[in-house]
């Protein structure tokens, strides 16, 4: 894995993109120093935008007008995991605790390319007490972005509660995961059940609150009541 450096560090410049040992990497990027560098791109042969890009085991075509990466989503600024329609948001997934620490892991699809400031939660039935982060892997596993590492406090019940990442990432179309992590085991979140989210790949990642991995085994089942009902947002 290798960063891109947002501000000067050790002997590198800022801009710069260096390979750290992993432990190094996830500090720099969850201090909001560094971003995951691990975009590719296969260039047009007769001088237009780039082709192709990869980005974190996703790849994506790029349109050839001559439109750079967009700074705003083309779709909808919001994207939640599965469509919310009108329901109400009390009866999608089932309220339940967390396990401090762990990650609950969530996938999520990103239709079209965007800029994104953070992800959402949505809170269950409890709230208050526990302070909870989101961090956002690639179909790869790889960390890209997350919230700042002390979390923030769970407030209002059944309602998405947004945190932003450090550094807003710029994603191409593809499979992402979004992870949620508490220090404590009161406050809920709702999680995806078989009844809706049975085609959305979970799992529940042990870990130390305050600790973003570098890099996670992602997903490959369901697994009910494990994956939160979450957002990206931008």
């Amino acid at each position: 894995m290798s960063v891109t450096l947002l501000r000067p560090y050790s002997t590198y410049a800022t801009g710069a993109v260096v390979t750290l040992p992993d432990a190094t990497e996830s500090a720099l990027i969850a201090q909001g120093y560094a971003t995951a560098s691990l975009t590719t791109a296969v260039p047009a042969v007769f001088g237009g935008p780039d082709q192709t890009v990869t980005q974190n085991g996703n790849i994506a075509s790029i349109q050839q007008y001559g439109q750079s990466t967009p700074t705003y989503p083309q779709g909808p600024s919001i994207l939640p995991v599965i469509p919310l329609g009108s329901a109400a948001l009390t009866a999608v997934g089932a309220s339940s605790v967390h396990v401090a620490g762990t990650l609950n892991v969530t996938e999520i699809y990103v239709p079209y390319w965007g800029t994104w400031k953070g992800a959402g939660v949505l809170n269950g039935t409890v709230v208050g007490t526990d302070n909870m982060l989101v961090a956002l892997y690639g179909s790869d596993g790889k960390l890209l972005a997350n919230s700042a590492v002390a979390g923030t406090l769970s407030a209002t019940a059944s309602t998405f509660q947004n945190r932003d990442f450090l550094t807003p990432v710029t994603l191409a179309p593809g499979r992402y995961f979004v992870a949620v992590q508490s220090n404590g085991t009161t406050a809920t979140s709702n999680k995806l059940v078989a009844a809706n989210g049975v085609n959305v790949l979970t799992s529940a990642i042990a870990g130390v609150f305050g600790t973003v991995p570098a890099t996670i085994t992602v997903p490959t089942t369901n697994t009910t009541a494990v994956g939160c009902v979450v957002q990206l947002y931008a």
